[in-house]
């Protein structure tokens, strides 16, 4: 059954993958990974998870963890990783070539998951470029020789220039290229160890196959590979040097393909012939739902036997004698203005391939320009049309923060596990993110809301003078501002954009009710004015309404009637500079906010 791949470069639909490539090759510093009586329980209700769970990875093995649902598999790839312990306790100890580095792990490894997160608007040599740039500390010249060499080893360069795209939602790359782009990323910075998550689930065979054979030339030069693998046939099966059965959180089976088929035979499960060996035994392996005590029985008689023989004692003195070495050097941080650039390039080239958000949006605020202008076209100066064009100016800024808040909100969501992956495996600081996210959102959410005050105000008939059109559009800009980075905040403070939107919904309806125009603010009960200075509505529309009201073309109109429009809302004429140091601390306060619930939450996830 031993039917080891033996070429070196096979066919993938019209490209090759060439597993010969100099690339793969490349000296790496040796790794051993052991794990001693690893237990873990759930916090709250101390359900046990894995049991005494030992084991080793060596230098030159491809390791497969398997087992059925619940066995345990992905709670030790977890625990190897230092990753995803939200909530669970852990005992036991994690060793790198004989020392514990604990979370620092992922600065000498690499981890293809089983989910492939993108940035969908990017093409294929766009990505990988980005991440060597975040990758590798080296020029140009040399992360392009990189990447160039990474996609022809993995069969990319036909998809080279495709986007990468999102399945569903936007055309893309197929699923078995999505998976190879995954082990490229890895692979930039050439690590000594990679995990996989079921990197085979998914894939046709022959994509499997292709997958499984990368991983295979991997470990042959000198790394160490450990991956958790589901219903493997019968021939990748055996292309592994480790199995690793897991079943009811405990060990059942450590050692090698040949050697797992004899041992369950000596347990009185022998292999029918023709049958796939890893089915045969995860179903021996595994609880039946009408014979749950039966199944107990033959698993635990299955792990008592294993406990007794040479391979667990064998593992037993290999934990015992390995000796303390050197580790592979840490990926190094690039740098802030190195990573917030890149970071800033691949978030802007996101937004400019998203012609749909920004279509929406300038369509939108098109239409709603000319809809107040006309609703409210050339004003008169008399006490009606004062009402009417205050009423206006209110209107652009319930349409400059309505529609960016909850515009933005949704991006957050989709997005946050491909930040908290980059960011654990040390790619870039949080900030650098942050900062390169909110400047690529800059532009789309300023200039429309711009035009959209460019475009009513003269239908509307307001005072035309070059500064108070100025100051009008200034204004317009720190109110969107305001509600973009309200919007931001909110959707890095919560888990999911419906909750955010739920919060959004009264607190923007508060800030508006504390704008003036539903009442003077003076009148309002003592603990509630100071509120008012929380509001971005309340500084927009004080900004307008004076800025409106202050010079009029007209020797009728004097200080006199511009006093008492402004008293109706309590506005004083020489509020205009407070409003705009209103405004930007408003913005500051919340984007300031932003990072920080960010920060926490990507910390928290691991």
């Amino acid at each position: 059954m031993n039917t080891k791949l033996s070429s070196k470069r096979f066919s993938v639909g019209y490209e090759s993958v060439n597993t010969n490539s100099s690339k793969i090759n490349d000296s790496v510093t040796p790794i051993t990974v052991t794990w001693e009586n690893i237990e873990v329980k759930t916090r709250k209700k101390g359900k046990s998870l894995l049991n005494r769970v030992s084991g080793i990875a060596k230098p030159g093995e491809m390791v497969a963890l398997m087992g059925t649902s619940g066995a345990g598999k992905t709670t030790l790839l977890n625990v190897l990783m230092d990753r995803n312990m939200k909530g669970l306790e852990k005992k036991g100890t994690v060793k790198v070539n004989g020392k514990a580095i604990g979370e620092k792990i992922s600065l000498i490894s690499g981890f293809a998951q089983q989910q492939e997160i993108f940035i969908p608007t990017l093409t294929v040599k766009e990505y990988l470029m980005i991440q060597a740039k975040l990758r590798m500390k080296a020029n140009k010249s040399t992360r392009i020789e990189r990447v160039e060499e990474i996609m022809d080893m993995l069969g990319l360069q036909k998809c080279r220039n495709s986007k990468i795209g999102n399945p569903g939602l936007v055309k893309g790359i197929s699923g078995g290229e999505a998976r190879r782009l995954t082990f490229a990323c890895e692979l930039l910075s050439n690590p000594s160890l990679l995990f996989a998550d079921e990197p085979t689930s998914g894939l046709d065979s022959f994509m499997a196959a292709t997958v499984v054979q990368i991983m295979r030339d991997l470990a042959n030069s000198g790394r160490t590979l450990i991956a958790i693998i589901h219903q493997p046939t019968a021939d990748l099966y055996f292309q592994f040097d480790k199995i690793i059965f897991l079943s009811l959180g405990r060990t059942a089976f450590m050692g090698t393909p040949e050697e797992s088929i004899q041992f369950f035979s000596d347990c009185g499960h022998p292999i029918p012939k023709n049958f796939n060996p890893p089915e045969w035994i995860q179903e021996k392996l595994s609880v039946q739902p009408i014979e749950e005590i039966e199944s107990y029985q033959r698993i635990m008689n299955i792990i008592q036997v294993f406990e007794t023989t040479k391979f667990s004692k064998t593992s037993t003195i290999e934990l015992q004698m390995i000796p303390s070495t050197k580790l592979p050097p840490f990926i190094e941080n690039p740098g802030f203005f190195v990573e917030t650039g890149a970071l800033l390039k691949r978030a802007s080239i996101d937004v400019i391939r998203s012609p749909a958000q920004m279509r929406m949006k300038l369509i939108q605020k098109i239409v709603m320009g000319l809809f107040i202008g006309s609703l409210y076209w050339q004003q008169p100066l008399d006490w009606r049309g004062v009402r009417n064009t205050n009423s206006a100016l209110y209107f652009l800024i319930a349409e400059l923060t309505f529609s960016t808040m909850f515009g933005i909100m949704t991006f957050m969501e989709h997005e946050l596990p491909l930040i908290a992956r980059e960011y654990h495996d040390g790619l870039f600081y949080v900030i650098s993110y942050y900062v390169s996210r909110c400047l690529s959102y800059l532009p789309l959410f300023t200039f429309d809301g711009a035009i959209m005050v460019i475009i009513s105000y003269w239908m509307i008939g307001l005072n035309n003078t070059l500064q108070q059109v100025l100051k009008s559009i200034l204004i317009a800009v720190l109110v969107e501002q305001s509600a973009t980075s309200c919007g931001l905040f909110l959707a890095c403070l919560f888990e999911t954009t419906s909750v955010a939107i739920a919060f959004a919904v009264p607190i923007s309806g508060l800030f508006a009710l504390l704008s003036g125009l539903y009442g003077n603010t003076n009148n309002f009960p003592v603990y509630i004015q100071w509120m008012q200075w929380t509001s971005w509505f309340r500084y927009g529309f004080e900004g307008l309404v004076v800025n409106q009201w202050t010079k009029i073309d007209n020797p009728k109109f004097s200080n006199f009637f511009r006093d008492f429009i402004l008293d109706q809302f309590s506005f004083k004429a020489d509020n205009y500079p407070m409003d705009v140091i209103g405004l930007g601390s408003i913005v500051l306060f919340f984007y300031v906010a932003g990072y920080v619930a960010l920060l926490v939450r990507i910390r928290m996830s691991r």
